[in-house]
């Protein structure tokens, strides 16, 4: 979402909000011989709030009812699984637009199921349901850990049974586990530190990622993540693509 479009939800929203607040007086009360009749003093008011805010609502429907790419498969939100088709999709393309933007090399993305806020479904996208998917203002950061962080971030997976993730497959057994990273490209620095693109929510411990306080380091990629969702789709849909899913065994339990 650009500037402009930004503005013109927050200008939406305080046009309404303002003239509610400054509109809705105590409500007027008149006195027959029988009953009381409460006479709403906003009533009037109401004609007016819409013709001022339908301009805009107008242009709102329109931002939102874009069309933004076209989906080959339903990516559903589910609970309960280590890894999803709307999980991956996330994770993946968060990682493909922030390495785009991002000086250096991440190591892999981990975001989580419940920032997700709704299922996708097979056929058009909108830019009002990817709104629906993500609500929030989170920003895509890039979180520089340990090795002992990230023990504790491998343990938090295997305790709540799974995360989205993109560039690491992990395997628990009853005997340990083992990691494969997809993105690291300098092997021998696997036993320093390690970055991890997320949310600056998840950043600063949200959803009990502990692991991530603290931290070596923490950057900004400089895009939110509801907006890299949006510009992926964007891209997809200009190069003729559709979004797919897949389940490939990035969180595994044996």
């Amino acid at each position: 979402m650009n500037k402009q479009q930004s503005l013109l939800i927050n200008l939406f929203l305080l046009i309404a909000t303002s003239l509610l607040l400054t509109q809705c007086n105590p409500s007027v009360y008149t006195k027959t011989p029988q009953t009381s009749i409460a006479l709403d003093s906003t009533y009037a008011t109401h004609n007016q709030i819409e013709t001022t805010i339908n301009p805009y609502k107008i242009e709102l429907d329109k931002e939102m009812n874009e069309v933004l790419v076209v989906s080959n498969d339903e990516f559903t939100r589910e609970k309960g699984k280590p890894e999803t088709k709307l999980g991956n999709l996330v994770a993946d393309l968060s990682i493909e637009v922030a390495q785009k933007m991002y000086n250096g090399n991440i190591d892999f993305c981990l975001l989580n199921f419940g920032g997700l806020r709704t299922s996708l479904p097979k056929g058009e996208i909108t830019r009002g349901k990817i709104f629906e998917l993500m609500p929030f203002e989170n920003e895509l950061v890039v979180v520089t850990i340990s090795k002992d962080s990230l023990n504790r971030l491998i343990n938090y997976l295997n305790r709540v049974g799974g995360q989205p993730v993109s560039g690491v497959k992990v395997k628990f057994t009853s005997t340990g586990q083992d990691i494969k990273y997809k993105y690291r490209k300098n092997d021998k620095s696997l036993n320093t530190t390690y970055k991890i693109l997320t949310s600056d929510y998840l950043a600063n411990g949200g959803d009990n990622m502990t692991f991530f306080l603290n931290p070596i380091q923490t950057e900004k990629v400089g895009i939110k993540l509801r907006d890299a969702i949006i510009q992926y789709c964007v891209e997809q849909h200009a190069q003729g693509k559709q979004l797919t899913g897949k389940i490939e065994g990035r969180i595994v339990y044996e």
